[in-house]
């Protein structure tokens, strides 16, 4: 199967789209070059959001395309730990006094649900 059709590939398109959205607005538009040189935190957060999830669907492409266990194993951790990362971040940008914690909240969930989408994949990819 390609990576493409496999609906964690989906997911991890989905909170790209989300967390660009989330970015975008806690920075107030700012590109996320600027919100990473930003001497605002919340700026350097979203900024984060942004490049965390962007790893997350080349992460589960470069899983489908490893030809060894070893690699498969390496590139599943960055995944998972990039995840982590956008849940962290999240948490931030609330700690900086960010009122509006909706959005946060879906990206929250959301990425809630690919953890658990990546977790049947691996299950079912092993078996």
């Amino acid at each position: 199967m390609n990576a493409y059709q496999l609906p964690v590939y989906q997911k991890a398109l989905e909170i790209f789209k989300i967390s660009s959205a989330v970015s975008s607005y806690f920075s107030n538009n700012r590109h996320v070059i600027e919100m990473e040189i930003s001497s605002v935190p919340a700026h350097n957060y979203a900024g984060r959001l942004v490049t965390e999830s962007l790893q997350l669907a080349p992460g589960i492409a470069g899983v489908v395309t490893a030809r060894s266990i070893e690699v498969k194993q390496r590139r599943i951790e960055r995944i998972k730990k990039a995840a982590k990362r956008i849940k962290s971040n999240c948490r931030n940008i609330e700690i900086t006094g960010i009122k509006e914690t909706e959005f946060l909240d879906l990206l929250r969930k959301e990425i809630h649900h690919f953890e658990h989408l990546v977790s049947d994949w691996l299950h079912h990819d092993h078996k």
